[in-house]
């Protein structure tokens, strides 16, 4: 019963965990490839 319990959970929780390993590796290769570019920031800061 624990095991079904246990396979349903990581089931569930492992895309969202993907997602955020996805979202941070594309976040690290976008702060790599970026110092060549000059520092653009939102309008809202200034």
């Amino acid at each position: 019963m624990k095991s079904r319990i246990l396979k349903a959970v990581v089931a569930m929780v492992a895309p969202l965990v993907i997602e955020f390993i996805v979202k941070k590796i594309s976040e690290k290769i976008d702060q790599k490839s970026q110092p060549k570019e000059p520092k653009k920031l939102p309008a809202s800061i200034h």
